[in-house]
């Protein structure tokens, strides 16, 4: 009977010592289990901070694309506070050239006009000595055919 005994004891050994390795087995495995959902939720709570990270930098890309548009702008069109920008400088540019070019127009006229204005008084005195000399000619030619008759 003491055989039978020790046979059950090593029996009883035997399956307590299974049961202990089959529970450090799952402990194991229940260990493996854990870690992996914490890495698991690592990873995820790594890719929310990451998409996160990437929504950011392309909102602060966006309004530094939106401030240089504005900038470009206000000096191209000239904005608020910003003078009169590109196209106001090019217009009063523009506007100097054509009264520069008017006014030096004006001066040439001028002189050209009082240049002819000469000419015409020359010719006119010239004309008018011709003229006088022309119709003095038919009264000199009928006064000196009277002197021959």
């Amino acid at each position: 009977m003491a055989d039978s005994i020790k046979q059950e004891s090593e029996i009883v050994t035997d399956k307590v010592a299974g049961t202990e390795s089959e529970a450090r087995h799952e402990a194991s495995h229940g260990g493996d289990a854990v870690k992996d959902k914490t890495d698991e939720n690592k990873f995820e709570t790594g890719k929310e901070s990451t998409k996160s990270s990437v929504e950011q930098d392309v909102k602060n890309f966006v309004e530094a694309v939106k401030e240089k548009a504005a900038g470009a702008f206000n000096f191209v069109a000239g904005g608020e506070g910003e003078g009169k920008g590109l196209v106001g400088t090019v217009k009063e540019k523009a506007a100097e050239a054509y009264h520069y070019v008017a006014e030096k127009v004006t001066e040439a006229t001028h002189v050209v006009t009082g240049d002819s204005n000469k000419e015409v008084i020359k010719d006119s005195s010239q004309s008018s000595v011709t003229a006088a000399a022309v119709t003095d000619k038919p009264d000199e030619q009928v006064n000196e055919a009277e002197t021959q008759k």
